[in-house]
């Protein structure tokens, strides 16, 4: 058997895998390795792995790393998932961001799910705190907020979106601390906060209404955000679809520099959403 599930004193053989190529977009497997939020790893060989499967434990978020080269482990994996998707759950209702480094996970994905993910090419960025510096002073803070537990329990998407990534909002609130904006009637227009922590990495999640968009709120969420991950220790990590450009637009004036880029696969289609942190 080759498609073999280890236990959390096993994790840090596969956190040896995640460099070269496979060292776009790691906050997320991470996050799952280092235990910051909870998740199920499968490797192909339990103390000398060449491949692994990181996933959420509800199977919707997950990375494939390494090379589809391992027959059993891919057979492994493609059961898995049809009996996780296809058995226990609805063929026809199901959310999915798998992400790979390698495209030879492509023909794997696709023979699990086939017309009912996409491809999206991903752009993963690095970041120069001499750029972000150079900005200066924090801007205009009006109507802005750092969240803390009652702005989470009192504002409901938000809360849902906290404990559908960490499982808890007091899991979230030992690891970060993010931004809310709010228009001068109390409605919330933006926000900003840590989709995933991993090897000292905060992948950023930013999204603005659109009635809002074009007044940089967007940019100056992401800037308090930053401004808050240096605070502790942590270097802000950029990620978004190639094809976004007004995201491209801001990573770089924030700090960001083109690196790396990887594919993600998912069951929901929007190439120039503004979100950088979809997995």
């Amino acid at each position: 058997m080759s498609f073999i599930r280890i236990e959390r004193d096993r994790y840090h053989v596969v956190k040896g895998l995640l460099s070269g190529a496979e060292s776009a977009f790691t906050p997320f497997p991470l996050s799952i390795l280092e235990e910051t939020i909870d998740g199920i790893v499968y490797v192909d060989n339990q103390d000398h792995p060449q491949c692994a499967a990181v996933m959420s434990s509800d199977f919707i978020g997950g990375r494939l790393i390494g090379h589809a080269v391992n027959k059993a482990f891919n057979e492994g994996f493609i059961s898995t998932m049809r009996d996780h998707f296809f058995v226990n759950g609805s063929a026809n209702d199901f959310r999915l961001f798998w992400s790979t480094a390698s495209e030879s996970w492509d023909e794997i994905i696709f023979r699990v799910f086939g017309y009912r993910v996409f491809c999206v090419s991903r752009t993963q960025f690095e970041f120069d705190r001499h750029v972000f510096e150079s900005l200066g002073l924090v801007g205009n803070d009006e109507g802005m907020f750092r969240m803390d537990a009652a702005m989470l329990q009192s504002y409901e998407p938000l809360r849902r979106e906290i404990e559908g990534l960490w499982g808890s909002i007091e899991k979230y609130l030992q690891h970060d601390v993010g931004w809310v904006a709010f228009s001068s009637d109390g409605q919330g227009i933006g926000l900003c906060h840590a989709a995933f922590i991993g090897g000292g990495l905060a992948e950023l999640s930013i999204h603005v209404n659109k009635s809002a968009r074009g007044q940089g709120f967007g940019f100056q969420l992401a800037r308090n955000f930053i401004r808050d991950c240096l605070n502790r220790g942590v270097i802000p990590n950029w990620t978004c679809d190639t094809q976004n450009v007004p995201s491209f637009r801001m990573a770089q004036k924030l700090g960001f520099k083109e690196n790396k880029k990887y594919n993600l696969f998912s069951s929901i289609y929007t190439p120039i959403l503004h979100e950088p942190s979809r997995t």
